[in-house]
């Protein structure tokens, strides 16, 4: 859980000043050192400036120095929250995209690992953890709860992972892991571990008279890699049937790859279109 997959940081906005699109593609301990640097280099010049204004004073080099630090100290802080805001909503090894708009990296990573998986026989697992009656939350409880309780399961789920695993908001009622290097055991007890944890949460919820905890429940579904996955959207598609399987089963359960085809069209299709999760 600890190891992380350091990604490559987006170009920034044309409208972005160059000097902090280059500190903004720094490693961490780099951009420390240029902002030490950077007020060393403000606290000179603001003592020689000091001292050609006001003549050698002994309280000329302290004043010059906080003046620096304190020149410094806003953008620095603004930077800061900018890197910590995209490390933790970028595509990590064991880490969170927590955002849907990510989802293409997660598929680029996702499809990385199932090649190698495919090309060694070292085993992997897709989850998908579609949240129960999701429709019927967004029509009570609006689309900032249920992105309050989608976050809320990201975070729960990262503690149930390893570091070469991956995880993402799929959509908006879903979460997608993959799992690298996992047996079919292994897959299905991460995917009971995430359904207690969410069923175990209480999301804090604003509501208009007084504050609510909102408790949600899962369907799971789990696609173990097999020679019959061609490629990562083949996995996706029989996690994807067995989430439908799940939620047949009336929610709140995991259920497995592969399941019963011939049950679920009878019971799923609509109008000639198969109902996926929402």
């Amino acid at each position: 859980m600890t190891i992380h997959q350091k990604t490559p940081t987006p170009r920034p906005a044309p409208q972005a000043a160059p000097a902090w699109g280059v500190l903004a593609r720094l490693p961490l301990r780099w951009t420390a050192a240029a902002l030490m640097g950077l007020a060393a280099t403000l606290a000179a010049l603001l003592a020689w400036g000091l001292t050609a204004w006001l003549g050698h004073q002994p309280w000329l080099a302290p004043l010059a120095a906080a003046l620096a630090v304190t020149a410094t100290a806003f953008p620095a802080a603004a930077l800061l929250h900018r890197l910590s805001r995209g490390s933790a909503s970028g595509p990590l090894r064991a880490g969170a995209v927590q955002s849907g708009t990510l989802k293409p990296q997660f598929l680029e990573l996702a499809g990385r690992e199932w090649s190698r998986a495919r090309r060694y026989g070292t085993g992997a697992a897709l989850l998908l953890v579609d949240v129960d009656r999701f429709a019927r939350m967004v029509e009570a409880r609006g689309s900032a709860a249920t992105d309050a309780v989608l976050t809320e399961m990201l975070r729960q789920a990262l503690p149930t992972l390893r570091g070469a695993d991956l995880l993402t908001r799929f959509s908006d009622a879903q979460m997608a892991v993959f799992l690298a290097q996992a047996d079919a055991t292994g897959a299905l007890d991460v995917a009971e571990r995430i359904r207690e944890r969410t069923e175990q949460m209480e999301v804090p919820v604003h509501h208009e008279l007084s504050p609510r905890r909102l408790r949600v429940t899962v369907s799971v579904g789990v696609a173990q890699l097999r020679p019959a996955h061609l490629n990562l959207q083949a996995l996706i598609d029989e996690a994807q049937d067995a989430v439908l399987s799940a939620r047949q089963a009336g929610g709140n359960c995991v259920r497995a790859s592969p399941v019963d085809l011939g049950r679920l069209r009878t019971d799923t299709w609509r109008g000639g279109r198969r109902a996926r999760p929402h």
